[in-house]
């Protein structure tokens, strides 16, 4: 039955019918499934899925039992996730508020895009519906638990369930990876190497010392629209000037221009700061074939590619510093916003990066993809680091620390 966009597999089949092999576990998995959850408000639910799970023969690693207290980083819950076949994810209304558990769906949604494998199962609880989810997680065949755990050998299934790629979900293919190493190639790694130079130059020159970062500013609306001008956005940012132009012989085209464009911010004090800045201009494509019903790209498959699209990117720019210094995607919710909201954004970003710059600090960051979780607007929380930890120890502390983009710590309760 499907109530909701959620499903029972097994809702006409009695229990004790159902019978099934335990999958073996092989390099790097050493957990059939990792159990995500609210701690604060869903451990009798997550702890009795738990029980059912393991009483079939499957291992799992569930963090009350398995994370010892210790000095330790929420790295702990990636090395987790990453020796997990699987990852349960028990999602309430109060997992949907909890900024852990979003991490850790984060955290899972990543390393199943870094497998190409579709290893999550989200299990609903307390009235959430499909549609309430992040959307990476909507085309997956969700789990409506009962209020009597009648069904949870759907999990059982789910969890035995021969592997899936991406790609089986994504009708019209994986357009991430070209559109992510075509931009690459084809446009940053021409404008970023000598870009810092000649902001530093415009800087001096229209006296915007200490108001302009010498970073690209890339910016990624959740919608994938991309407006013709960023000043479009709201009357507080206006259009400045132009870096000067770069001149490459490319495909057959005779000295190709590529051009930059400086925009002024005004901040809630009355005060411009400047920026080099524009929209990733390639995922306005992904948005055009939403509206073109002929390209097979629906909404919810949308969210899924530009995921993906933002996840390929970061691994190719974290694979050569000389452009990942130079530039700092931004990504923000463009629904339903109000009129000062990108130019705060904006003015955040600049004045976050002015802090880096001035004390001389080269860590090299590009804030984690978020859009999945619309409710998610920490600025702590946005600058999680996605990098997989390759420590083995599974320890857990209490409070949780996770690092921040300067590479430093700070403690977040899990709940």
């Amino acid at each position: 039955s499907e109530k909701n966009g959620a499903h029972s597999f097994l809702s006409d089949t009695p229990v004790t019918s159902l019978t099934m092999s335990v999958p073996v576990l092989r390099h790097p998995h050493v957990y059939h499934a990792f159990i995500s959850y609210c701690a604060d408000a869903d451990t009798s639910h997550a702890r009795t899925i738990l029980d059912s799970v393991e009483s079939r023969g499957f291992t799992c690693c569930f963090a009350e039992r398995d994370f010892l207290p210790g000095e330790c980083t929420s790295d702990v819950v990636v090395d987790a996730i990453h020796c997990s076949k699987n990852v349960i994810l028990v999602i309430s209304p109060a997992s949907l508020q909890s900024e852990w558990s979003k991490f850790e769906m984060l955290m899972a949604v990543d390393d199943s895009h870094q497998r190409n494998n579709v290893c999550l199962v989200p299990v609903l609880l307390g009235g959430v519906k499909v549609d309430d989810l992040p959307p990476p997680l909507r085309p997956l065949t969700c789990i409506e638990l009962m209020d009597d755990f009648r069904n949870t050998d759907d999990i059982i299934q789910a969890i035995s369930k021969p592997e899936d790629t991406w790609e089986s979900l994504l009708p019209v293919g994986n357009l991430a990876h070209g559109f992510a190493w075509g931009y690459y190639y084809g446009y940053l790694k021409i404008i970023l190497p000598d870009l810092d130079k000649t902001v530093r130059q415009w800087r001096r020159v229209n006296n915007a010392e200490g108001r302009m970062s010498e970073k690209l500013f890339l910016f990624f609306p959740q919608s994938c629209r991309c407006r013709d001008s960023i000043a479009d956005e709201s009357s507080l940012i206006k259009h400045r000037g132009h870096l000067p132009i770069i001149t490459k012989d490319r495909a057959g085209i005779i000295e190709r221009q590529y051009k930059n464009t400086i925009y002024s911010v005004t901040d809630d004090n009355g005060e411009d700061y400047f920026f080099a800045g524009e929209y990733i201009g390639v995922i306005h494509t992904m948005f055009e074939m939403e509206q073109n019903a002929t390209t097979g790209l629906q909404t919810r498959e949308k969210y899924v590619q530009s995921m993906r699209f933002y996840l390929t990117l970061k691994r190719i720019l974290d694979t050569d510093p000389e452009c990942s210094k130079k530039c700092k995607i931004v990504f923000y919710k463009d629904v339903n916003n109000s009129s000062d909201a990108m130019p705060r954004l904006i003015c955040n970003e600049i004045k976050n990066q002015l802090r880096k710059e001035s004390s001389d600090d080269t860590t090299v960051c590009m804030t984690p993809f978020n859009s999945p979780f619309p409710s998610i607007s920490s600025p702590d929380f946005a600058r999680c680091s996605l990098k997989s930890s390759s420590s083995t120890n599974m320890v857990k502390s209490e409070p949780n620390i996770y690092r921040e983009e300067s590479g430093k710590t700070k403690s977040v309760e899990r709940g």
